[in-house]
């Protein structure tokens, strides 16, 4: 893996922020991160987990933010890797990934709401 693809991140740094454009997915090669929704933590992403997918997927914009927790190092994956990624994929992987993205969306907008009508 060539070193001038990952990216150096430290503590408190956002890699990026709810509501912003979703141009790369990352994939956490070393270190730890927040999930943020509206400011609260709402889990953590462990090494080697693949963060940011659902923006690239799907073309919307992030539905959480990302805040670096200790040092981290990310692989970014663009656009174009992902789309190579799903190509080589069988037809059947490729429309289950995007269909798992949708259904997830779904989901979040669901409790979104259901959080809303109890507040």
């Amino acid at each position: 893996m060539e070193e001038s693809l990952k990216q150096k991140f430290l503590p408190d740094e956002y890699i990026f922020k709810q509501g912003e454009k979703g141009h790369k997915a990352y994939l956490l090669l070393d270190g730890r991160v927040a999930i943020e929704v509206n400011g609260k933590k709402v889990s953590e992403i462990s090494e080697m987990e693949i963060f940011g997918e659902m923006s690239l997927i799907l073309k919307k914009t992030r539905t959480a933010s990302v805040k670096v927790l200790k040092p981290s190092i990310v692989l970014p994956i663009d656009e174009k890797i992902l789309g190579d990624l799903l190509e080589k994929s069988p037809p059947i992987v490729k429309s289950m990934v995007k269909q798992l993205s949708y259904r997830l969306a779904q989901c979040d907008n669901e409790i979104r709401s259901l959080k809303q009508k109890n507040n």
